[in-house]
């Protein structure tokens, strides 16, 4: 089944404006302006059936990353019990790493609805869009981390995709800290390093199985030169008897402002496809391209450097792992080289650097 972009036509744009108004009416947002509340826990009054998890992504000047999930839920389960955990990935510039995904009771859990508050057993994080801070315990490993916001705060609309007619089943998303510095004190195995570098944080929660409406996505993020981007192509199943969609967001700022989110003119051209680990394929280069008029950006992505495979297949009774052993779902993280060119408006640039992205496959 082949997938096809959504046409970038007047009546598109007229339906999904009027999708994003009653969306964000619905969700009770005002306006593109990010607000703390939306950082806060979007899924307390529906937690019996929804997932969420809050997202944080670490580059350090020496090379080594910190990347932390906060989970009431695994997105495999959206309608089980609340499991609350706390992943931690702590890679090494050598390569080392320590993978650790602790799951505590859900007694320990505990996050408001106001701004950003998570507790899960001793770990917690604060924050108000502009600062976050992070306390971690897990598993021979503790941090102390600080990030500060440096990109406007943002959400693609309402920041929330509906996947059937009824608008009943759904996946949200909102980008706190699309780009911003950080701090930490991390000590593991009783030797403690101070270190310092740049971070991202977005937040998600959606009521449905991923895998039953999604056949694969894009996501990346880069800071190159002066410019933020976040980058993302959703392939679905079909659907409403359309077939396979593409969906794309897209995201670029200079500094504190936003130069465009406007997310119709963003295609997608993949090449290069080799093995991967899971039975699954990936591409080496990675051609996006936003055009709009005469206003033109295109990101090039290239060498990728595979940092992260993983098995994304839940636990399984034999019955379900007959039914689905066609299956293999993974999920790929990737850093590559970039090249940004900029033709907006009377803005001409361009620039070179690097870009962290994944490839999720659910099929």
């Amino acid at each position: 089944m082949s997938a096809h972009p959504i046409p970038d036509t007047p009546e598109i744009r007229a339906r999904m404006d009027a999708a994003q108004l009653e969306g964000m009416t619905a969700l009770g947002l005002h306006g593109r302006d990010v607000q703390p509340w939306e950082d806060g826990y979007r899924a307390a009054e529906a937690a019996e059936s929804t997932f969420e998890w809050w997202y944080f992504d670490c580059q350090f000047d020496d090379g080594s990353t910190l990347v932390v999930t906060f989970s009431n839920k695994p997105h495999t389960d959206p309608g089980g019990p609340l499991a609350p955990t706390v992943l931690v990935i702590r890679q090494h510039a050598d390569g080392t790493r320590t993978h650790v995904e602790p799951v505590f009771p859900a007694s320990t859990f505990s996050a408001a609805t106001d701004h950003c508050d998570v507790r899960i057993g001793p770990n917690t994080v604060t924050g108000d869009l502009d600062t976050y801070r992070l306390h971690l315990d897990v598993e021979g490993l503790s941090a102390e981390v600080t990030i500060r916001r440096a990109a406007p705060s943002w959400r693609p609309g309402a920041g929330i995709t509906f996947f059937d007619a009824a608008k009943s089943h759904y996946l949200a998303w909102v980008v706190p800290v699309p780009y911003g510095t950080v701090e930490a004190t991390i000590t593991e195995g009783g030797e403690t390093v101070t270190l310092a570098g740049t971070a991202y944080h977005d937040h998600n929660w959606g009521n449905h199985l991923m895998g039953s409406f999604l056949d694969h996505w894009f996501w990346g993020r880069a800071h190159i030169g002066d410019y933020t981007l976040v980058y993302v192509q959703m392939t679905t199943k079909g659907l409403f008897g359309l077939g396979q969609i593409q969906i794309p967001t897209f995201y670029l700022a200079r500094g504190e402002e936003i130069l465009t989110d406007d997310l119709l003119p963003l295609r997608l051209s993949t090449s290069g496809e080799v093995e991967g680990p899971g039975e699954q394929t990936y591409p080496t280069r990675l051609d996006w391209t936003w055009e709009r008029g005469d206003d033109r950006i295109s990101f090039t992505v290239t060498e990728p450097r595979l940092i992260e495979a993983l098995d994304m297949r839940p636990r399984r009774t034999p019955l379900s792992a007959v039914l689905h052993a066609s299956e293999h779902p993974e999920y790929y993280d990737f850093t590559a080289d970039a090249d940004l060119d900029i033709r907006l408006g009377g803005l001409v640039d361009h620039v070179r650097g690097r870009t962290l992205y994944e490839k999720m496959m659910f099929r």
